[in-house]
């Protein structure tokens, strides 16, 4: 069936494309959509004929009397899945028509096809967006989940990794995204919803760890190739949909305490960093302002680029674009003032979590 807002598009499209005079009638042969108003929800017989006959109908000044509601012109089915859903009419003089007649009838199935695919995939967006919302609940239903799976149809098995994408420029079309991600991912389960304005959650189920990492590092780099402006976090395995909300919090936990360099991150790999940042707040700030006293403080950039480097000497030395025996001056001095050295594991370990701690309070994730 045709809607009244297809077959305006219709109308307006083709007639911009072809400087013609187009009318559209449903498959009752009423004229849904025109340029010329007057004619607007009349019964148009010459339609009613192509609907009867399932083939082009010519309309002259000899026979247009014989048929009520018509003028001179060319009247053709449109056809969507094998079905008659429509008439589209084209007014004028039949000879002077002549082949415009079937490229009129073959633009109006394209654009319905597109407005169709468009309509289905919004669909099935949506009832895909319904199943995540209710999967970030604190106690989904298993039941409601089931019958909107149903729909898709879509199947999801354990153990799920959760992955978010965070969209830098959100001038970029979520439609487009979506589909750049499901294309890519190459699974038919792979459950993809908006889970903000600037933020898409990717379920992917029935995966094992070194396939998802792969899987995903080659998504983000054919979204970069796109020209999309993203970061992407996943989560560690779930044994059960249930514990998806899980996946969730902990990809928004590794956004939220990466730098924005980081394009690709793995929740396992800054694990330790983002428990610190999840420890209370009094405490936290109790122990950042211990341990990050005084002239300390001016090392931060130092020594985070020290830990970054698993303390090597020569690597901080040149990520610093400093002299080796500049770096080993600094370290001498934070052990001197602070009593902390840089270079034994547990003062270091000390060290990185008052940093942590300290670079929390901007962040507060909690």
């Amino acid at each position: 069936m045709i809607t009244y807002e297809i077959a305006e598009m219709l109308v307006k499209e083709t007639s911009k494309v072809l400087q013609l005079n187009i009318n559209i009638m449903n498959e009752k042969g009423i004229i849904i959509a025109t340029r010329d108003p007057a004619r607007l929800h009349f019964i148009h017989e010459g339609a009613l004929e192509v609907i009867r006959s399932n083939t082009s109908v010519e309309i002259t000044v000899h026979n247009k009397d014989l048929l009520r509601g018509t003028q001179p012109g060319i009247n053709l089915p449109i056809h969507f899945q094998d079905k008659i859903v429509g008439v589209i009419g084209i007014t004028g003089d039949p000879k002077d028509i002549g082949d415009r007649g079937g490229l009129v009838k073959m633009m109006a199935e394209l654009l319905l096809k597109q407005a169709y695919m468009a309509t289905q995939f919004e669909w099935r967006q949506r009832t895909k967006d319904m199943i995540v919302e209710e999967l970030l609940r604190d106690s989904p239903s298993e039941d409601r989940i089931n019958r909107l799976l149903s729909l898709l149809p879509l199947t999801l098995k354990p153990p799920f990794v959760t992955a978010l994408i965070e969209i830098v420029d959100p001038d970029f079309s979520n439609q487009l995204l979506l589909n750049s991600i499901e294309e890519k991912m190459d699974n038919v389960d792979v459950l993809t919803g908006i889970v903000h304005a600037n933020k898409i959650l990717i379920i992917i189920p029935n995966v094992n760890s070194s396939e998802t990492e792969r899987k995903l590092s080659a998504l983000y780099q054919e979204l970069e190739r796109k020209n999309f402006l993203i970061r992407l976090a996943y989560s560690s395995q779930v044994a059960h949909m249930y514990h998806i909300a899980q996946g969730y919090r902990e990809c928004e936990v590794a956004l939220a305490i990466t730098d924005s360099t980081y394009k690709v991150i793995a929740y396992t790999d800054v694990e330790p960093k983002a428990l610190v940042h999840q420890i209370d707040a009094k405490l936290a700030e109790q122990f950042s302002e211990r341990i990050l006293q005084g002239s300390l403080k001016n090392y931060i950039d130092t020594l985070q680029a020290f830990f970054d480097c698993n303390l090597h000497i020569k690597n901080t030395a040149e990520k610093l674009f400093i002299h080796r025996n500049t770096l080993i001056y600094r370290l001498n001095k934070i052990k001197m003032e602070s009593g902390y050295d840089p270079q034994n594991f547990n003062d270091a370990f000390a060290l990185q979590m008052g940093i942590w701690l300290t670079k929390n309070k901007s962040t507060n994730v909690r």
